[in-house]
């Protein structure tokens, strides 16, 4: 059996504190204050640069900052698009079925990007008419092209509907750009 004076010893010698003071060294770095300096500059600057950026004149849909006035910015990319539409899916490269494809498929990427493109430079700032001209012009083209990479026939009623719709946009468009 233990003894019962040996299991007060352990007992009495595991909860004995020093009363003594310990003197605790702490080693500080000569860097810790030249890197507290170094951040609290990067810091200002990081508010200087957040307060004074300018303001982006005019925004697209997404966000994107546009410049330049944004009537002569929508007409430019209007005429553009429709240059491209109508240079890619005219082009005559002859009777071979691989020519063939290679144009249609430059008509849809030229319907595609290009509506795309012409709604990227459409802004708030931009004339209600205008812009609401352009809307309709570039997204009549990505649903021609789209439909076009589904395999819809142009003869389709829909589809020539669309061709017609973004035709009139198109005209409008530039009749609106003309004033």
């Amino acid at each position: 059996m233990a003894d019962p004076k040996e299991d007060e010893r352990d007992s009495n010698a595991e909860s004995r504190v020093s009363r003594v003071p310990q003197k605790v060294s702490r080693q500080t770095s000569p860097l810790t204050p030249i890197a507290l300096v170094v951040s609290l500059i990067a810091v200002g600057i990081a508010v200087w640069a957040l307060v004074s950026a300018p303001e982006p004149s005019s925004v697209s849909s997404e966000g994107v900052p546009l410049t330049g006035d944004p009537k002569d910015r929508i007409c430019t990319a209007g005429h553009a698009v429709a240059m491209a539409v109508q240079l890619q899916t005219n082009a005559n490269v002859g009777a071979d079925p691989a020519a063939i494809e290679a144009v249609a498929a430059n008509a849809r990427l030229a319907m595609l990007g290009g509506g795309d493109y012409l709604l990227s430079q459409i802004s708030e700032d931009a004339p209600k008419d205008v812009a609401d001209t352009a809307r309709s012009f570039g997204n009549t083209l990505q649903q021609l092209g789209l439909n076009a990479l589904a395999g819809v026939a142009n003869d389709n009623d829909l589809q020539a509907g669309r061709y017609r719709e973004a035709e009139e946009s198109r005209n409008k468009l530039a009749q609106l750009c003309v004033r």
